[in-house]
């Protein structure tokens, strides 16, 4: 004979706390809006609130089901699913389990849509954390902080959101696909800055990459924000700052070290990205050593 588990009752529970950003909320790049907890059961309708921001679900205990631009996905203890909340989208508890208990966060930030769409939220909203302990611990450091509205709200929830950001990018960094395509882009970025003298092309730099240039171009944007090229010209730029202010080398031999042949070239690059002449740049940096 078989006896099973008889859990009680469980009541539904919809705790919402609203952050009123301060002044102080204006120098951080991501601001807290809303948090909350709740607990439904399957009798419940789904959610499915349209907001203009980035809304983080963790789930406690119970199942729940995310439905996005019509793809479902379970949620179990432990995932973290990322919304970005002005999408079609719905969650409710799935329909099989006694309840779903989780905690939100809703927040807005500079570059936070270039994030989700450079981690590809839209295909795979879920992370799974339930090999630590780590992202709770935040979700509820950052409850507690709205719940109680100290002077320093604004302060420390930017802290504990940007730490539980920067744990999501690194959770899914570690995924296969995502890590392969970072290690791709690492390997060139290692190929160039060793052989700066090169002429690279843009042909050069997809074939280290092993990717066509379409490819290439469009993962460099995803995670430099820039083109391969223009990131090239960085670089070399970036090279030549150091030597121009410690060495007395000619203006034109630190150009070619840096993979300008042409001074002139050189010279017009550095100005457009640094503001002065590669001339003037010296004279600043050693009037400005000790």
């Amino acid at each position: 004979m078989t006896h099973e588990a008889i859990l009680p009752e469980t009541l539904p529970l919809d705790d919402v706390f609203f952050q009123t950003p301060g002044k102080l909320s204006r120098v951080f790049p991501y601001t807290l809006l809303a948090a909350g907890r709740r607990v439904c059961t399957p009798a419940e309708m789904p959610i499915a609130h349209r907001f203009n921001h980035h809304t983080l679900v963790l789930t406690l205990s119970g199942k729940g089901l995310l439905q996005v631009n019509g793809v479902s996905s379970l949620l179990h203890e432990g995932t973290i699913a990322w919304l970005d909340s002005s999408m079609l989208y719905s969650h409710r508890c799935e329909p099989r389990h006694s309840h779903w208990s989780y905690l939100w966060l809703g927040f807005v930030g500079y570059g936070l849509d270039t994030l989700f769409d450079s981690l590809d939220v839209i295909g795979n909203p879920i992370f799974d954390t339930a090999n630590t302990r780590d992202p709770k611990a935040l979700f509820e450091g950052i409850l507690q902080e709205v719940e109680t509205g100290s002077f320093l709200a604004d302060n420390r929830c930017f802290a504990l959101l940007a730490q539980l950001i920067s744990f999501l990018v690194s959770e899914r960094a570690e995924s296969s696909e995502l890590s392969a395509s970072v290690q791709r882009l690492q390997r060139v970025m290692e190929l160039v800055r060793a052989d700066l003298t090169r002429p690279w092309a843009i042909e050069d730099l997809a074939t280290a990459a092993n990717l066509s240039q379409a490819q290439l171009f469009r993962r460099f944007r995803q995670r430099m924000g820039t083109t391969p090229l223009d990131w090239l010209r960085h670089e070399r730029v970036n090279a030549a700052k150091p030597l121009l202010v410690v060495t007395d080398e000619q203006i034109s031999r630190i150009a070619a070290r840096c993979g300008y042949p042409d001074p002139f070239h050189f010279a017009r690059d550095f100005k457009k990205l640094v503001g002065v002449t590669p001339s003037e740049f010296r004279r600043q940096g050693r009037s400005a050593r000790p």
